[in-house]
């Protein structure tokens, strides 16, 4: 039975007392009120400081699961056992995950049980069972486009092709991992803060700048590798992550080791190994320790730091590939001092040891067969929709440009045959073909007697007429039918007619006609006229408004008073 401190007492007290509020009512019942979220919050606020107290609020997130008859919540409450409490019962609380779930059309399970499976074998370096279940995590998440599950799984692929020799494949992936990571806003997102788990971005984009490095280091590519390790740890320093920070100097000192400069690797290795809070990581830092002293003909020292490294490795049961050198220094040793016993335990963790690493070769197809080619497969396919999305728009941009350039060359035939009529027209009035009105509707008259004016009068009309004409007070604005009637002493009915009848049009298109034939006479003879605004032109024939001008020269000529005046003041036309 496990003997709860005089500590944990205390904070189940200040649970029951200041958290809940009365110390006569039940912690259940109070648990049980909570929302999910509140007990996910409180569960993660007292796990570090007392696991009886997480447990109970575990168990009331997992029992309101159950009342309410929801698998999922269940499930959820299950997990938070299943990552909390060691690999013993992470590994059974994920099959409990698993067989709850087996049969949801979840998101999120039940990939969830099988990636917690993945992840304790993997902390108990049993790497083919750890494979196994991320294989079929990847699967819920490919299918359930989980790029929560594919993000988190994609780094531990990477470290088992590392594990199974793969390191060129290893590397390759986690350079695309790590682009991922600094730029795609997806990946951003995924990784942002939360009340959990705070700088989860920091955190992941310097581990995957400390995996490269790592893997650039294990092809002995030591430029890069120290490019990567320098770029981590001036980064671990920005963002005061002291942890990453002492495993990226521990780890620059196997860099530096390989690099030939021992002194430098025992004196990163010696600065870090105090504050390594990751076991695996004390165990490497030892060998490399060890085999910096071996260089050094420090036969002593190597000696007691490799049985340190032997020791750390037994200790949390860890084998690695760099072990076997350690263990080969060993046999000599115990060689040279004649310890046959000794000699025969280190010949048979040899032995042990090439066996358990062969073992882990071999996972180096079942990845390349379960994940990588699959992930190929899904690559070319996301390629070929790309490419048939991109021929598609191509074949609409060809389209496009196609009937823009149709289109232009109807707008510039168009342009080009209106300015050729321009220009005829304009040619036409220049050489003293005024104008060429339409003709009027009403305009029907054919003669004098079918105006129904009496003849003396018809022709006391034209002559009037003709003497206003002469005048060219048609340029006052202010001239109507009945006021031109006025003045020339008749009635607007009597010269309405006799204009139909002399003229071949009604009143206003007699007026414009005399208006324009006269600017444009004018404008022909008079320089200083055409350097006038357009809006003094037309007050000079008569009009008010630009507009009824520019209309009215338009419907008489064919061409608007601004080309007309453009092509008198061109020298190359005069």
């Amino acid at each position: 039975m496990k003997i709860k401190s005089p500590e944990s007492s205390f904070l189940l007290v200040i649970l029951l007392f200041c958290l809940y509020g009365e110390a006569q009512e039940d912690i259940h019942d109070t648990l049980y009120r909570k929302n999910y979220d509140e007990l996910k919050e409180l569960f993660h606020t007292w796990l570090s400081k007392d696991t009886l107290t997480a447990e109970a609020i575990a168990d009331a997130y997992i029992e309101k699961g159950r009342a309410e008859n929801d698998s999922i919540r269940i499930a959820k409450g299950y997990y938070l056992y299943a990552t909390s409490f060691g690999p013993r019962r992470g590994l059974l609380y994920a099959d409990t995950i698993i067989a709850l779930t087996k049969n949801a059309n979840d998101k999120f399970y039940p990939a969830t049980g099988y990636l917690a499976k993945g992840f304790w074998f993997y902390q108990l370096d049993e790497y083919k069972e750890a494979l196994k279940y991320y294989l079929i995590g990847n699967k819920y998440a490919v299918e359930r486009k989980n790029l929560k599950h594919q993000a988190y799984i994609l780094p531990m692929i990477i470290a088992l092709k590392d594990r199974a020799g793969d390191h060129h494949g290893a590397l390759s992936m986690a350079k695309e991992y790590l682009r991922a990571i600094e730029y795609q806003p997806e990946y951003k997102e995924l990784y942002k803060d939360h009340s959990n788990h705070k700088n989860v971005y920091n955190t992941v984009y310097l581990s995957a700048i400390y995996n490269i490095s790592l893997l650039f280091l294990q092809i002995r590519e030591m430029d890069s590798s120290r490019v990567y390790f320098q770029k981590g740890i001036a980064k671990s320093i920005v963002y005061k992550d002291t942890v990453q920070y002492y495993e990226l100097v521990s780890s620059s000192g196997s860099l530096e080791y390989y690099d030939g400069n021992y002194h430098a690797a025992l004196d990163s290795l010696n600065k870090a190994t105090p504050h390594l809070t990751n076991e695996h990581n004390i165990a490497m830092a030892h060998y490399y320790k060890g085999k910096s002293y071996e260089a050094l003909g420090q036969n002593k020292k190597a000696l007691s730091v490799f049985l340190k490294t032997d020791s750390l490795a037994n200790k949390i049961d860890y084998r690695f590939p760099e072990l076997r050198e350690a263990y080969e220094y060993l046999v000599d040793h115990y060689d040279t001092q004649s310890k046959k016993d000794s000699q025969l335990i280190y010949i048979n963790k040899i032995l042990d040891l090439d066996k358990e690493l062969l073992e882990v070769r071999s996972m180096d197809g079942e990845i390349a067969r379960k994940y990588d080619t699959p992930r190929l497969v899904r690559k070319k396919e996301a390629l070929l929709k790309e490419l048939e999305t991109k021929h598609k728009r191509n074949v609409f941009y060809k389209w496009l440009l196609f009937s823009t350039i149709i289109l232009l060359a109807v707008f510039l035939i168009y342009y080009y045959k209106k300015q050729y009529t321009y220009l005829k027209r304009y040619r036409e009035l220049l050489s003293g073909n005024s104008t060429k009105p339409e003709k009027c509707p009403e305009a029907k008259i054919k003669n004098k007697q079918d105006s129904y004016v009496p003849e003396h009068i018809f022709t006391t009309i034209k002559t009037k007429l003709e003497k206003w004409e002469a005048t060219k007070k048609y340029t006052t604005p202010d001239i109507t039918l009945t006021t031109l009637a006025k003045n020339l002493d008749t009635n607007s009915s009597y010269l309405s007619r006799v204009i139909n009848t002399t003229r071949g049009m009604n009143f206003s298109q007699y007026l414009h006609h005399l208006r324009t034939n006269h600017i444009i006479q004018r404008l022909k003879e008079e320089e200083r006229l055409r350097t006038y605004a357009i809006e003094a032109i037309a007050e000079e024939a008569g009009y008010r408004t630009t507009q009824s001008f520019t209309r009215a020269f338009y419907r008489q000529t064919g061409i608007y008073p601004s080309y007309f005046l453009k092509k008198l003041n061109n020298p190359a036309n005069k």
